[in-house]
């Protein structure tokens, strides 16, 4: 004999899962086959529901995949935040952002297609993902910044520009590595990169003078400037 309040409890829990349910069916798509595959039919029928039941929780396909998104980049921007506190030294600190991105690259490389290369944001500054990008790509700013005030770098080092060299280089190593495939050792990769990224790669470790240097490219200028000069066609 059935329980007759069995059923509508067992209806209100199911009830109560469906936002998760609509999520975890939009992620596997989306893991799948990116963004522009997925439809929220798709979605819908993955998830057991009806499309009218899918936007009853979310008003469109872009905050649905929006929340796919955060809840993605969330514990791992919380992990690496952690983990950061109890390092100190700026090349152990750098070492282990590098480790930690390209280890996400590598487990889920089509959330980060989609993040940089499938998205077009029109409301995404200020948003909870805007948020939790910053988190990250400040680590790489917070990092030199405390190694300036603890003179480990020079004083007029640029933190932004570290994080920009930091994050477009490993973007590119990721690019030719775990995008199409290929293996990678990453706790190695990352050490070797930094090690770059920090140590330069003159053989001379003096700092150049800058100057000179720029009265070098202004003279390479003039000659090349004469060169094609001379080289180039007349019209006579």
């Amino acid at each position: 004999m059935k329980n007759p309040e069995a059923e509508p409890l067992a209806w209100r829990r199911r009830k109560d899962q469906r936002p998760q349910e609509i999520l975890a069916a939009a992620r596997q798509l989306i893991e799948e086959e990116g963004t522009t595959a997925t439809s929220m039919a798709r979605i819908a029928r993955l998830a057991g529901v009806s499309e009218a039941t899918v936007y009853k929780y979310y008003d469109s396909k872009q905050e649905l995949v929006n929340q796919v998104l955060i809840d993605w980049a969330t514990p791992f921007v919380e992990r690496l935040t952690a983990e950061l506190r109890h390092i100190h030294d700026l090349r152990s600190r750098l070492t282990l952002i590098a480790v930690r991105f390209l280890r996400s690259i590598e487990e889920t490389p089509r959330f980060h297609r989609v993040f940089y290369q499938e998205l077009r944001w029109s409301d995404y500054r200020g948003s909870a993902l805007h948020k939790l990008n910053h988190i990250f790509a400040h680590s790489v700013v917070e990092a030199v910044e405390k190694a300036k005030d603890a003179r480990e770098v020079r004083a007029d080092v640029d933190p932004v520009m570290i994080r920009d060299m930091m994050f477009g280089g490993l973007e590119h190593v990721a690019m030719r590595t775990s995008f199409i495939g290929r293996p990678l050792d990453i706790d190695a990769e990352a050490e070797r990169y930094v090690t770059v990224l920090l140590c330069g790669v003159l053989s001379q470790p003096d700092r150049p003078d800058t100057s000179t240097d720029l009265d070098r490219l202004a003279s390479l200028v003039d000659r090349l400037e004469v060169a094609l000069g001379e080289g180039a066609p007349t019209t006579e």
